[in-house]
């Protein structure tokens, strides 16, 4: 959460006072007035608009915008309450937006009170400079609460709770645990520690219940909110993934080099379907539980057996390793066994998106460049295999449509170029596009790319409008379809 300095426009009106003369309403800058008059100053009830539009009606003492009034600016923000000598000053209600502030104000600026903004959140404390600053509470959408001292919009000290029944209690920096603190999870487990960032780290004390409901307190330590027995625990462990990694390194290149020497040639005569499947992040295990039930239900649709390669992150040793490398190399090898004119060269990609098009790619901590929208372009479009179908199951995948549009290509992507997809959370099977896709869709339509792209995206939307996502969160699925390829595809059916 974060909290711009609000600085309403009209809190620097008061500059421009009226000048005091005899009977006129109009002002030397500009500004007119309309109203009482007393001893030839503005006083009682009156209207005054300034050259930039901005105006208030409400009561004047002596000269000066003093009782009770509105004061509206140019671009619809409407202040309505006391004044004093030109500012805001007593009760009063501040709304600009859809974010609204209400309270005591004092020379100009809220002191104490409340503001709700337009994203759901509600605050009621002390203010300074339209910022919570001093004692407050803020309320989230979801219910959840912060209770403290805020510094400039931030929550210094204080509390935390909400409704999956953490809490927390103790410092704050950004809004995050960050300093001494004690966190009660839902089960009932304290956690006692420095936090950094939300999370406990270093050493502290970890109070829980046993099975004989005894409360137990151990001290340990915590990395990233895991607890560990002792750091010698956790360095001990951090060791394991490392040296996995190096094993795993060093037998890659011949890993690869097996998968791709366990490919059997085309078949002349046969419109033959080579294909890579590639899940490429393995932070989150749903990618390779994809790429199992896509090589099954390929497998059902292709004779694709020993005419496909997978490259698999966060998966187990069974497949080599998805690299810009790997992927480079293993289109190379299915280009060079294919018959350019005769066979099909099928692409499936899944992984999690960037706004830019780029693929994720992930493995453990090593350090992995991700697949571009160009480098993609580049390699595809050097191949010698003229039929070529790709499919790309990632957040923002559009971005892939139009760089790899061509008349002797189809491209199906799960996403717009400006919209998110779905299922590719941890506890997901499959992404909903695969899913579609490669479900009952696949026997459907796979006569006609068109037909089997439409059933598709007609039960991602159902799907999307099951879960509540509203219209205009629904990732709307895409695709191109190459003339050339169309009329080569339905010239021999024998392959379906």
């Amino acid at each position: 959460m974060r909290y711009a300095c609000i600085t309403p426009l009209f809190l620097i009106l008061s500059a421009c006072e009226p000048t005091q003369f005899a009977g006129g309403t109009a002002l030397p800058d500009g500004s007119v007035y309309k109203g009482d008059l007393q001893n030839g100053l503005f006083h009682g009830q009156g209207q005054l608009q300034w050259p930039d539009g901005n105006q208030y009606h409400g009561e004047f003492r002596s000269g000066r915008m003093s009782g009770l009034g509105v004061l509206t600016d140019t671009e619809g923000c409407i202040y309505e309450g006391g004044f004093l000598n030109g500012e805001l000053h007593g009760k009063g209600r501040y709304a600009c937006g859809e974010n609204q502030w209400s309270g005591q104000f004092r020379e100009g600026e809220l002191q104490k009170g409340s503001v709700k903004w337009a994203n759901g959140e509600i605050y009621s404390g002390e203010f300074l400079g339209f910022d919570p600053h001093g004692e407050g509470e803020l309320t989230i959408e979801d219910g959840s609460q912060y209770k403290g001292t805020f510094e400039q919009g931030m929550l210094q000290h204080g509390s935390y709770t909400d409704n999956e029944g953490y809490s927390y209690n103790g410092n704050f920096k950004y809004n995050f645990y960050s300093g001494k603190g004690e966190l009660t999870q839902p089960d009932g487990t304290i956690i006692r520690a420095n936090f950094r960032y939300g999370e406990a780290d270093g050493k502290g004390q970890r109070v829980r219940t046993d099975a004989e409901g005894n409360t137990v307190e151990e001290p340990g330590y915590f990395a990233e909110g895991v607890y560990f027995p002792s750091e010698a625990a956790w360095r001990a462990q951090q060791e394991i993934p490392a040296a996995q990694a190096e094993t795993r390194l060093y037998s890659e290149s011949d890993r690869l080099q097996s998968a791709i020497d366990a490919l059997v040639p085309q078949r002349p005569g046969v419109r033959d379907v080579y294909t890579l499947l590639v899940g490429g992040d393995g932070t989150s295990p749903v990618f390779a539980r994809e790429l199992d039930w896509v090589a099954e239900r390929l497998g059902e649709a292709f004779d694709i057996d020993g005419r496909m390669l997978r490259l698999s992150n966060g998966g187990s040793y069974s497949f080599p390793l998805a690299t810009r490398t790997s992927i480079q190399e293993s289109l190379d090898a299915l280009d060079q066994l294919l018959d350019p004119q005769e066979d099909l060269l099928l692409v499936h990609l899944v992984s999690h998106g960037a706004r830019n098009g780029d693929l994720t790619i992930a493995e453990g901590k090593m350090p992995l460049i991700d697949l571009s929208v160009a480098d993609g372009k580049k390699w595809l479009d050097n191949l010698n295999a003229q039929y070529q179908w790709i499919v790309i199951s990632a957040c923002y995948s559009g971005q892939w449509i139009e760089p790899l549009s061509t008349p002797n290509r189809i491209v199906f992507t799960s996403a717009a170029d400006d919209r998110t997809s779905f299922g590719c959370s941890d506890d997901s099977q499959r992404t909903w596009f695969s899913s579609a896709l490669y479900g009952d869709a696949l026997q459907q339509g796979i006569k006609d790319p068109k037909v089997w792209f439409s059933t598709a995206n007609k039960k991602v939307t159902e799907m999307e409008k099951e879960q509540g996502i509203e219209e205009d969160a629904h990732s709307l699925p895409q695709y191109s379809i190459g003339k050339n390829f169309l009329t080569w595809w339905k010239k021999n059916k024998e392959v379906y």
